[in-house]
């Protein structure tokens, strides 16, 4: 019998642990090492010209820096003390300052390098920091590109030489984003095949990944769900909330990507859509929770509306498809003939945009199954009865009426003249079908009158008729068209013209 690689017993090695002396050792050299990088083209004394540039930058002796900067390796100095001290680079590097350099200075390629990282390092912020910095600073790195020598390899000086319209303007990051999208090419690849793989973190490259992830979602189609490039911008946007500030209006870029999101006029977006959504802002209904305050509260009342009515349509859709496995699971024939007409019948409203408010009432058993069978949570209430267990039902308040629909043999209930307050109520997490059924009917029959509701049972074709003519009779205007399937309106307008 011959004996295969597969089935032999997995071979693990047991390798001593480290001496603490090599360790240290190891560490000394890579010290070492980082030292001889930061120290290379630095010539001898580099560092006393550091700290002669910091002494003269700080006591502002302006004119004594301009003088000394004919030394093209004290230009250097002087770039380098700026992008290695943020808090000196915004106290002295004036606009007048970075002009006057830009004419008199004379700059190595190292020197033209670091200037480069510098711009890139901090770029749209630099306005904040004194009016007119970044045109100064971008004119300076410009002058030093142009009078580079020019190289056959492609390097951060060579990059900017080629990408001038992008790397030297305010917009330039919002520019490369849009021309990325045009070619479907990330940020992070066109930065790393322009060697600029350094500056991946820089306000420059945040700034073009950010507005490549928002022109990115623009141009998507919110209704497909194979978008995995949808997950990686998530996937960031959810890292950098742990880490991030907010900016002076309180809102982080996660806010701009939600305004992104739910900019969308879909009324079915996908799965993949709508997990990103919840996984950046959190449920949009959850309005006394900590994680609204936090997210919804701070983007516009038409994002929040619509996200919303998302939810609701999440949940309407958990319920029809709900009822439909079942009718098919349990062969119950006459529920599935039901089916289309309650889902025109129901999805037609949503899609009207008429359904102010969505809430699932489930027994434990169709729960289940709903939770196993959708990747995005349902905001459910729990149904409580002695035939609940596999009882689904739905409440939808369109304004100006309002119904409550279930499945097996639960009839649908229309109200006019006001809500079901007691279904509204978030607080509320438990229903009896008793109630559901007799109480709150017979509560709004009471306050409002009993021509102000009905409840029709579900049998062939009639109540769906009886259930548009019982609205329309109550003031309430429909695109009856759109709730129902053509036969039945045609059927619909037949009798009504009998009528008459």
């Amino acid at each position: 019998m011959r004996t295969t690689l597969v089935e032999l017993p997995a071979w693990t090695v047991g390798l001593p642990a480290w001496q603490p002396s090599v360790t240290a050792a190891w560490q000394e050299r890579a010290e070492a090492a980082g030292a001889i990088t930061e120290r290379a083209g630095t010539g001898r004394n580099f560092d006393a010209l550091v700290a002669e540039a910091r002494s003269l930058l700080t006591a502002g002796e302006h004119d004594a820096v301009l003088r000394r900067s004919r030394d093209r390796r004290f230009l250097r100095a002087v770039i380098t003390v700026w992008a290695d001290d943020e808090a000196l680079a915004r106290a002295t590097m004036t606009p007048g300052l970075l002009q006057s350099l830009s004419i008199a200075g004379v700059f190595s390629r190292l020197t033209t390098i670091t200037a480069v990282s510098l711009l890139l390092e901090h770029f749209d912020l630099l306005d904040e920091w004194r009016p007119g910095t970044f045109d100064a600073l971008a004119r300076l790195v410009r002058e030093a590109v142009r009078t580079a020598p020019t190289r056959g390899e492609r390097d951060v000086v060579e990059s900017l030489r080629v990408n001038a319209a992008v790397m030297f303007v305010p917009d330039g990051p919002q520019r490369l984003a849009a021309w990325l999208i045009t070619q479907d090419i990330d940020p992070v690849t066109w930065l790393r095949s322009h060697g600029l793989s350094a500056h991946l973190d820089s306000r420059f490259g945040r700034v073009a990944r950010d507005a490549y992830f928002l022109a990115w979602i623009a141009a998507a189609d919110a209704a497909r769900n194979d978008q995995p490039y949808l997950t990686s911008i998530t996937d960031e946007v959810v890292a950098r909330q742990r880490t991030e500030t907010t900016d002076a209006d309180g809102r982080y870029f996660g806010h701009l990507v939600l305004e992104a999101l739910t900019a969308k006029p879909t009324h079915h977006p996908s799965t993949t859509w709508l997990e990103a959504v919840l996984a950046i802002g959190g449920d949009p209904r959850a309005q006394e929770t900590n994680q609204w305050r936090t997210w919804w509260a701070r983007v516009s009342p038409e994002a929040v509306q619509r996200a919303v009515r998302w939810m609701q349509g999440l949940n309407l859709r958990a319920f029809l498809d709900g009822v439909e496995a079942y009718a098919r699971e349990t062969g119950n024939e006459g529920m599935q003939r039901m089916l289309e007409r309650r889902r025109r019948f129901l999805l037609g409203l949503y899609e009207q945009d008429l359904a102010q408010d969505v809430r699932l009432i489930l027994g434990d058993g169709i729960r289940r199954w709903i939770a196993r069978t959708s990747t995005v949570a349902t905001d459910a209430a729990v149904l409580r009865g002695s035939i609940s267990g596999d009882t689904a039902m739905v409440y939808i308040d369109c304004g100006s009426f309002s119904l409550v629909e279930g499945s097996h043999n639960f009839k649908l209930h229309l109200y006019v003249g006001g809500g079901v307050p007691a279904i509204e109520d978030r607080s509320a997490t438990e229903f009896d079908v008793a109630y559901l059924r007799e109480v709150y009917p017979e509560r709004h029959f009471r306050n409002h009158g009993g021509h102000m509701y009905l409840a029709v049972t579900h049998q062939g074709t009639e109540w769906i008729r009886t259930a548009l003519d019982f609205l329309r009779s109550r003031g309430v205007v429909l695109d009856e068209r759109a709730l129902m399937t053509p036969n039945d309106y045609a059927d619909l307008a037949r009798r009504r013209a009998g009528w008459r």
